[in-house]
């Protein structure tokens, strides 16, 4: 057996063998010390200098990414380039120089830390994600301020897995893609851009393992299991070759898969299924088409608001069309801010709530927060012009909410008309159903509503009262629930009476185990990661309708959640044994 089994989060799947090597980045110390009032100016210029000099670098590893991968990867370096840009930052630290007399590196880890320590403090993983960013600029202009050679893996002389405490955008962009097997990092999520950047080089990689670089030495034999989301450290020889059969299964169905990117999602039984993405960064778009996406069925637009400042209607504007105009003539259906007022930097009332799961997020903030909200919606009205777009609000509970957020909907669309500006005027607008309320009271939320989207990861969590990612109760959280099953039956049945479309766009649409019971119970519409697309277009391709009706109906009458799951688990393994493990 291993020595050790280390765990993490699936970044970029894949499975590979090879050698460990510690990474540990550039090494930069902070000095900190007072200086004279000669000495001011002369501080001043050579922190303009080092800012020159690190824009210059991420300009050429931006170049350099848009052409050896995409000029929308390369976009994420754009938001680089616009901290280091912000001139409210650069005034900030020259102001604090002149009025402190403290050195540069002194001011600049201070305005980092107190950024971080904000971005730390949210629950947000997507937002919390940003933290890498803001460290992979801070690393990059400190050294330059020390004149600190950059450590990179852009050149090795053998195959590696790299392990890190993190690797931050520009290390991942630049590493040796003939030499870096996978990569492993203590921190990290799967919407950082880190993680973007790996699944875009097809590397595999493993996230937010923690200690991960505790339990390893260099030179350590590892097997970096990208579907199961663990390491082997020092396997023994039988681990090994099971390994190498898996991964040469691996390699066999991802061809096999590929197959089915042109071909229609279509039962047994002839029942149209659609399939869209999820994305969370434009960055992304050329992987979700690559994957045979019909269209973008969640795009969330929270990125837009986790700079220091809030993003204007024209910055907005820009960052839609940019997925519009790609996916035109497909639809791209674009989510208001899906957050409360403690994650959005650039709002001026920030506050911390007791309960943030009940509190004041996502269309309640929107609503709360008229001007902001209505910037928005002009800017997303005005990415309409294509006639593609469709328009959702996040989390809405009563019916209040959806004619009030209609009612500011329609008073942006008469802006546009008397400002003479372009969009759909008859652009479909509709709601996410992520709390029981809006499951119960579906059919009336249809009334007003052109399309329902489930949101299953919340409905599942409000449904059953469970946080997730809570480790004491996290074993209550399953789709399977009987509860969950109900409440999902019930939206289907109320959009089908309504005439409305109902779509799933949370973790079970993309969730190989669950796609027989999403289509027995009546849904026909999957929103998903571009990952997953594959695997449940397989699945639909291989059942009919009705087997998958007499399964729900089997899992409605039994007792139990976990007899329910373990029946479930059980049915689609013996069926799809490579693709649900």
């Amino acid at each position: 057996m291993s020595d050790k089994i280390i765990r993490g989060i699936t970044a970029s799947p894949g499975i590979r063998i090879g050698k460990a090597l510690l990474f540990k980045g550039t090494k930069v110390v902070i000095p900190k010390y007072y200086i004279n009032d000669d000495e001011v100016q002369e501080e001043i210029e050579r922190f303009e200098d080092a800012l020159a000099k690190t824009k210059k670098e991420i300009i050429g590893i931006q170049s350099q990414v848009a052409r050896s991968l995409t000029k929308d990867l390369a976009d994420i370096f754009t938001s680089h380039l616009m901290v280091l840009e912000d001139p409210l930052i650069e005034q900030k630290a020259i102001d604090q120089i002149r009025d402190e007399h403290k050195n540069v590196e002194w001011i600049l880890n201070d305005i980092s830390l107190k950024l971080i320590q904000s971005l730390d403090s949210i629950e947000d993983d997507y937002l919390r994600e940003r933290i890498i960013d803001i460290s992979d600029i801070h690393k990059r202009l400190i050294a330059n301020l020390q004149e600190v050679e950059h450590t990179t893996l852009a050149k090795l002389d053998e195959e590696v897995v790299v392990f890190a405490t993190e690797l931050t955008p520009s290390d991942t962009a630049l590493l040796d893609r003939d030499n870096v097997l996978a990569f492993v990092t203590n921190v990290g999520g799967k919407t950082s851009h880190t993680a973007i950047i790996a699944r875009a080089l097809e590397i595999p990689a493993i996230v937010g393992t923690r200690n991960g670089t505790s339990n390893i030495k260099n030179g350590d034999r590892v097997i970096v299991d990208g579907v199961k989301g663990i390491i082997l450290v020092n396997p023994s020889t039988s681990e090994i070759r099971d390994y190498v059969t898996q991964q040469q299964e691996l390699l066999i169905l991802e061809h096999e898969l590929s197959k089915l990117t042109h071909l229609p999602s279509v039962t047994l039984d002839d029942a149209q299924i659609s399939i869209f993405g999820n994305i969370e960064l434009p960055e992304e778009m050329s992987q979700i088409r690559d994957h045979g996406a019909e269209g973008i069925g969640l795009y969330r637009s929270e990125f837009l608001f986790m700079d220091t400042y809030l993003a204007d209607e024209d910055t907005q504007f820009t960052q839609y069309s940019k997925v519009v105009d790609f996916f035109y003539p497909a639809p791209v259906t674009i989510r208001t801010i899906d957050v409360g007022g403690d994650k959005v930097y650039g709002f001026t009332e920030q506050y911390k709530e007791r309960n943030p799961f009940l509190g004041c997020r996502a269309i309640r903030f929107s609503l709360a927060n008229e001007d902001m909200f209505r910037t928005q919606l002009r800017a997303i009205l005005r990415a309409s012009y294509r006639k593609n777009v469709k328009l959702m609000f996040p989390m809405i509970s009563t019916v209040e909410e959806i004619i009030w957020a209609r009612k500011i909907t329609n008073e942006a669309k008469e802006e546009l008309k008397n400002e003479g500006k372009d969009f759909d005027d008859n652009i479909e607008l509709g709601i996410m159903i992520e709390v029981p309320s809006a499951a119960i009271n579906s059919e009336r939320l249809a009334k007003h509503a052109d399309f329902f989207s489930v949101g299953t990861n919340d409905l599942v969590q409000y449904t059953l009262a469970v946080d997730r990612i809570g480790e004491q109760v996290a074993y209550l959280y399953n789709p399977v629930d009987l509860a969950v099953l109900k409440m999902l039956k019930l939206i289907n049945e109320s959009s089908k009476r309504k005439n409305i479309p109902a779509s799933i766009c949370g973790e079970m649409a993309g969730e190989p185990l669950y796609t027989m019971i999403l289509l027995g119970l009546g849904f026909r519409s999957f929103s998903m990661a571009a990952t997953y697309m594959y695997p449940v277009k397989r699945i639909i391709r291989s059942v009919t309708i009705k087997e998958c009706e007499e399964l729900v109906d089997t899992l409605m009458d039994i007792e139990t959640t976990s007899d329910a799951d373990s029946f479930l688990q059980n049915h689609v393994k013996r069926k799809f044994p490579s693709l649900v493990k």
